[in-house]
């Protein structure tokens, strides 16, 4: 092993990729078994997507107690197009609620309904749900980074590394577990930025933590800048599936412009209210009933405008609210319910596109920004990740490996439903460190320093490496090129451009010039980064050519939409060094046929009388919206004041809206 001098070596139980939400929780459930934990995190602790969220949870029965675990559970299948696998949707509903109470113990204070004692709900169900069920909080997503702080800091049996870069998932075929299973994990390698050392972690097993993939798309994002993919690309390397890696969330109204607005949240659908709509750049309409709509229909709908040569300046379109704001009687409640239901979305929009954007008198020009991806890696209930067999639908266990959050795949398949980020960062981050512990405690392996030398080596000749290419540069001309091409509007020749792209990018990778600077190297860190995007975007492209229909937030504008006649499947990637890039096809169980139909009934109902209530005579529509807002506000006969950070109800995708 060369250059001693740089690398250190530390064993633990259990190894955490990520210092967000799904890491506290994972870390939280290693540590009270007792055993040790190491935490790997590139940026400061807590710094994660979870801390820059609205900061509302999907917490079952709390708006109504006929939300049962089935009821609940459904609703993410059937929003998804039943890519979701039913035992993981199933450990959601179960735990969310458990989940819940254990961030509260942690220090997360809700606002009390006083008449049930329970936490507050929105009053109207949020983002595709069928039940009253997403718990806002004050102070958003600050509310849950103090709570990720606390837990982590809290036990003497953790340690963590900020600014630190995981690098590698090492496995052995040294070792025999009781089933005889040679495909294990023995620990992991990573880079230590402050120190200039490269870090030796032997380990019986390592949790992905470390977040999503919508940095590829820099600056159309409204996420973190550390979202390069790692977690899939680490799983990937290691032999672990990906699943439905084309089911990307693009978040529809962000904003365009100024540049230092740009990619940040302006609102929901739920923005819109009742009589919002999309336009393009001729003054068209090209969506109504916005705040019914899901995330993915209006972001197809700004897309498809674009395409056609009809949207705004900066490559979107226009939410029109105007409409909500010149109401004589439900206008003034409007703007109350604007300014607080999603209190940091609006003063982004406010701040960025002027007064009268602000007051609702002229439309908002918004555009997708990539979010949360849906895929991930594929893990059972008990996040346990797993590699193809012969048969892919008996896939191996990877013993050791586990994912939770962003990196889990097999949850939401194709649509995410509102505020459920919370609660499974929640539940499943807190699943895997229990699944971790379990296997460290009863497993026996021997650690051997052969099997770190063949990464050791790699990275370590990558300092001082003499080429010509600039990584950064790369690395800007790569984000664009996966906007252009597997962001939010795709088709086949996109798709095989940026396939093509990427292989031309590989060679180039490989002449890169890194100088010798081993405490912070920016160029090293850029080098890991790209190399995590390229796997990670490549696994986009080949499960998208491999979905050859749109459906949910994948969007193919030379396919037409996938039917709830079609067979549903979720598409598989994995990665063979010797035979690269593989994709196939994993059958789905379809929804009982007449459970689909009720769903689409009911959906189109809720579209009719929306459109009906936007062409009654002004006067009768007026004053039904005016009784909305009181309801939805809280209030009786006189106006109240909305404090920001207030979890104020929003118009969102109802399943139960009457008129």
């Amino acid at each position: 092993m060369k250059n001693t001098t740089n690398i250190d070596i530390l064993e633990c139980d259990v190894i955490v990729v990520g210092s967000g939400g799904t890491g506290s929780q994972a870390v939280q459930a290693v540590a009270e078994e007792g055993l040790n934990v190491i935490v790997i995190s590139k940026d400061p602790m807590s710094s994660s997507d979870t801390k820059i969220c609205e900061g509302v949870m999907t917490v079952r029965e709390s708006g109504d107690i006929k939300d049962t675990e089935s009821v609940l559970s459904e609703n993410i299948k059937l929003a998804g197009a039943d890519l979701p696998d039913e035992k993981i949707t199933s450990a959601f509903a179960k735990d969310s609620k458990e989940a819940y109470d254990r961030l509260r113990m942690n220090g997360l204070r809700p606002s009390i309904n006083k008449d049930t004692e329970k936490p507050k709900t929105l009053a109207i169900a949020m983002g595709g749900h069928n039940k009253s069920r997403s718990v806002g909080h004050k102070n958003s997503g600050l509310a849950f980074g103090h709570n990720i702080w606390d837990t982590i800091i809290k036990y003497k049996n953790v340690k963590y590394i900020e600014d630190c870069w995981f690098l590698e998932i090492i496995k052995s075929d040294n070792n025999k577990l009781s089933n005889d299973n040679k495909n294990i994990v023995v620990g992991g390698l990573a880079y230590d930025a402050c120190r200039g050392k490269l870090l030796i972690i032997k380990s019986k097993t390592v949790i992905l933590a470390s977040g999503g993939l919508s940095t590829l798309f820099f600056p159309k994002t409204d996420t973190m800048r550390g979202n390069t993919g790692d977690s899939y690309a680490l799983a990937i390397r290691a032999g672990a599936d990906l699943l439905d890696m084309e089911q990307i969330q693009f978040l529809p109204f962000c904003l365009a412009s100024p540049p230092s607005y740009e990619g940040l949240l302006a609102g929901e659908p739920a923005t819109a209210s009742f009589l919002g709509v999309l336009r393009d750049n001729n003054n068209k309409i090209i969506l109504d009933s916005v705040y019914l709509r899901t995330r993915a229909e209006c972001s197809e709908a700004i897309m498809r405008a674009v395409e056609d040569g009809r949207g705004s300046p900066n490559g979107g379109a226009y939410l029109d609210m105007t409409a909500n704001k010149l109401a004589p009687k439900s206008g003034e409640y409007f703007m109350k319910y604007l300014k607080g239901a999603l209190p940091s979305a609006y003063n982004n929009a406010r701040q960025a596109l002027g007064k009268k954007a602000g007051n609702a008198e002229e439309p908002w020009e918004i555009r997708p920004g990539a979010h949360y991806s849906m895929g991930g890696v594929r893990v059972d209930e008990y996040a346990k990740a797993f590699k193809t067999s012969k048969d892919i639908n008996n896939p191996e266990e990877i013993k050791g490996l586990y994912a939770a959050g962003q990196a889990m795949g097999g949850l939401f398949g194709a649509n995410r439903l509102g505020s459920t980020s919370l609660t499974e960062l929640a539940v499943f981050g807190y699943r895997a460190g229990k699944s971790a512990a379990d296997y460290a405690k009863k497993e026996k392996i021997t650690f051997d320093d052969r099997d770190f030398d063949e990464s050791i080596k790699y990275y370590d000749n990558l300092f001082g490496s003499n080429g010509v290419e600039k990584i950064y540069k790369l690395k800007l001309e790569f984000q664009k090129e996966c906007w252009n091409n597997i962001g939010p509007a795709r088709s086949e020749k996109k798709l095989k451009k940026i396939i093509t792209y990427i292989e031309k990018l590989e060679k180039k990778v490989k002449n890169v010039k890194i100088n010798l600077e081993r405490k912070w190297n920016q160029q090293f860190i850029d080098y890991i980064e790209l190399k995590n995007m390229i796997y990670t975007a490549k696994s986009v492209a080949l499960a998208s050519l491999k979905r050859d229909k749109s459906v949910g937030g994948h969007v193919r504008l030379d396919r037409r939409a996938s039917s709830i006649f079609s067979k549903p499947y979720s598409t598989v990637v994995n990665f063979d060094s010797r035979l690269g890039f593989k994709v196939t096809k994993l059958p789905r169980t379809r929804t009982e046929f007449k459970r689909l139909i009720i769903y689409k009934i009911n959906e189109k109902s809720r579209l009719l009388k929306a459109r009906i209530l936007r062409y009654l005579p002004l006067n009768i529509r007026d004053s039904i919206i005016e009784k909305k807002y009181k309801k939805i506000l809280g209030e009786n006969k006189k106006v109240i004041k909305i404090e920001p950070g207030s979890s104020a109800a929003a118009p969102g995708e109802s399943q139960n809206i009457t008129y």
